[in-house]
């Protein structure tokens, strides 16, 4: 039997990744470097960018819900990814 880490996301990490300057200041700089010839076009981009793979369907959907009432916020768009179990993670 070996050790293994538990996967751990906790309220700090996440507060961390919500309000910290740094975090901020890169997302603002992903949505300066992606360019696409459309909305969804950035989204497959980001996507592959910060996880290494596509976007599925309802993804791609919720980020244009989100960029449509936003008015097309991208750097949020970046700053929630970085908040994710998925980008925070190793799987």
């Amino acid at each position: 039997m070996s050790e293994e880490r538990t996967i751990t996301v906790g309220p700090m990490q996440r507060l961390y990744f919500l309000n910290n300057d740094f975090v901020i200041q890169e997302a603002k700089a992903v949505a300066d470097r992606l360019d696409a010839d459309s909305d969804e076009g950035k989204i497959v981009k980001a996507y592959r960018l910060l996880f290494g793979r596509p976007p599925t369907k309802p993804e791609t959907g919720l980020g244009l819900d989100f960029l449509l009432k936003s008015g097309r916020a991208w750097q949020q768009i970046y700053a929630g990814a970085a908040q994710s179990s998925e980008f925070s993670s190793v799987n």
